[in-house]
């Protein structure tokens, strides 16, 4: 199932938010959309549910990427990928603490890291759902 999965991209720098969306499709996955903030995100998940979501822990707006991660996993099952620039033992920690995750990608992104990483998100979500 992971090829063709949808996938929801939340990312707030937009030529980063292109480059991965180009990434994810030449991978073969659909992009669900681009979304820049996490109320943004929010919004967006009340009506559409994709496969697997992409989630800039540092977004711009009210609601950072942990916050928006705290929502999706309290109200949706669905798996998320933290993507970040940010290194800081104390942000990814913070993340790691606070929310439930299925991996982590830094910034810039390689396609074999993506393709790797949202794989096994999705095969982990699956095997944790049961038959």
């Amino acid at each position: 199932m992971t090829k063709n999965a949808a996938i929801l991209l939340v990312e707030d720098e937009p030529v980063t938010a292109r480059l991965i969306q180009k990434m994810l499709e030449n991978l073969g996955y659909t992009v669900e959309g681009i979304i820049p903030s996490g109320e943004e995100a929010i919004q967006v998940l009340e009506k559409n549910r994709p496969d697997l979501v992409i989630l800039d822990i540092t977004l711009a707006g009210e609601i950072d990427g942990i916050e928006t991660a705290m929502y999706i996993n309290e109200k949706h099952n669905i798996p998320i990928i933290y993507l970040t620039a940010n290194t800081h033992y104390s942000v990814i920690q913070k993340a790691k603490e606070k929310t439930k995750s299925y991996g982590y990608l830094l910034k810039p992104v390689k396609g074999i890291d993506l393709h790797w990483t949202i794989s096994t998100a999705i095969r982990r979500h699956q095997l944790e759902q049961g038959p």
